[in-house]
């Protein structure tokens, strides 16, 4: 089987058990994630890249932040939409933008760098005054997060 441009794939593995949609709630619960708003009133930005685990990189669990990502951890309309709606109605007081090195959505590591900088001052800009925002890159070679 393949879908290109990533080349073959495997199919499921049969030996474990694929997961439904009706275990979803019981890994929340044993995670301890049961309240809608985020324990850390936090919500991270990222990129949609497979290679980042933003709550294991910020030392977080299942139920600390919300998670919003995008290709490139880009500042768009709707990324904002969705922070002014965990604001307003989830309680999330700060927010922490992470880009990472060898991204597919910038040119460079300077450009997503630049981009993280441009995305904080966009937040900054529309969120109210006290909300904190933080712009972080992590490095995909070594797990190292530096400020942007």
């Amino acid at each position: 089987m393949s879908w290109e441009p990533f080349g073959s794939t495997r199919p499921p593995d049969t030996a474990t058990p694929a997961a439904s949609p009706a275990a979803e709630p019981a890994l929340c619960a044993r995670a301890g994630a049961t309240r809608q708003a985020p324990a850390q009133g936090l919500a991270i930005i990222t990129c949609m890249d497979a290679r980042i685990d933003p709550l294991g990189a910020l030392g977080l669990r299942l139920g600390d932040a919300n998670v919003i990502r995008n290709a490139g951890a880009t500042v768009s309309d709707d990324v904002l939409r969705s922070l002014h709606a965990a604001e307003s109605l989830l309680g999330v007081r700060r927010a922490v933008l992470i880009g990472h090195t060898d991204c597919a959505g910038h040119d460079s590591d300077e450009s997503a760098r630049v981009s993280l900088i441009d995305g904080a001052r966009r937040i900054r800009g529309t969120m109210p005054d006290g909300f904190g925002v933080e712009a972080l890159m992590y490095d995909v070679a070594t797990g190292a997060l530096t400020p942007a």
